[in-house]
């Protein structure tokens, strides 16, 4: 009769591998906090407010120093063999989706690419936008020559508020439209009809769909230069940095979705 395992044969050996790879990837996690402008203070005032979750404050540190416990990461430990999402596989079947793609899941994959964590991804997105974009309007000093702000961020209300604002807003604001009282599309089938009339004016090429589309767009929040009547589009996005060109590729994608 075979004899099983001790608890301690299986254990330690798997525990040595991981604490070995822990070891090395704490110390490159290390070096990385020593380098200047690494948002260390911040870190540290995030690590010691006792307001948030303490298994949130854990996860953060473990993204960092590469210890997050995903599939991906326990397979480098040595710990599993399949790496596939658990939770896509989950998903996929309750919405009976066929042939649906492989997905790994990794620390990238639960932050940004997960259909079954879309809704807490958004609204993250959307707590961190607040705060990035009533920043960027309160470190816009600069002054015109009648010494006003020279440029406008209407769309960032406070730090917990943040307006969304369509074409429609975007246009009245400049004073290039006039909006229309609500009711059976009147704003979208004048706009839609001015933007058609302008590509027809200028012998450009366009198609009805993209028009619709190009309407629909919600750009995550606004810069005004009145003096150089100039409107900026300001988006936040959390790209995928594997890969060497990831932002070449990111910032291409904004210019085709809003160009």
């Amino acid at each position: 009769m075979k004899m099983l395992k001790s608890y301690g044969d299986v254990i330690l050996p798997c525990a040595t591998r991981v604490l070995k790879v822990i070891v090395a990837l704490s110390s490159s996690f290390g070096a990385s906090l020593i380098r200047e402008d690494n948002s260390r203070d911040l870190l540290g005032k995030f690590h010691k407010d006792t307001s948030v979750w303490i298994q949130a404050r854990r996860s953060v540190l473990q993204c960092l120093s590469y210890q997050f416990p995903c599939a991906l990461q326990r397979k480098k430990w040595g710990i599993l063999k399949e790496v596939k999402c658990r939770l896509c596989g989950k998903y996929d079947k309750e919405k009976k989706i066929r042939d649906p793609p492989d997905s790994i899941e990794s620390v990238g994959h639960l932050q940004c690419c997960g259909p079954v964590l879309q809704l807490p991804r958004i609204t993250v997105h959307h707590g961190i936008w607040r705060e990035l974009m009533f920043s960027i309007r309160k470190s816009s000093a600069e002054l015109n020559d009648t010494s006003e702000p020279r440029r406008h961020f209407p769309s960032a209300l406070s730090p917990e508020a943040h307006a969304e604002w369509g074409l429609y807003e975007t246009l009245e604001y400049m004073g290039l439209y006039e909006l229309l009282p609500p009711g059976a599309g009147q704003n979208r089938a004048k706009l839609r009809k001015a933007i058609e009339e302008y590509h027809l004016a200028y012998g450009i090429n366009f198609d009805g769909t993209d028009i619709d589309t190009f309407i629909s767009r919600r750009p995550d929040g606004l810069a005004f230069d009145k003096e150089k009547k100039l409107c900026v589009f300001l988006e936040y996005t959390r790209a995928m940095d594997t890969n060497e060109d990831w932002a070449e590729k990111k910032k291409q994608e904004k210019l085709d979705r809003y160009s």
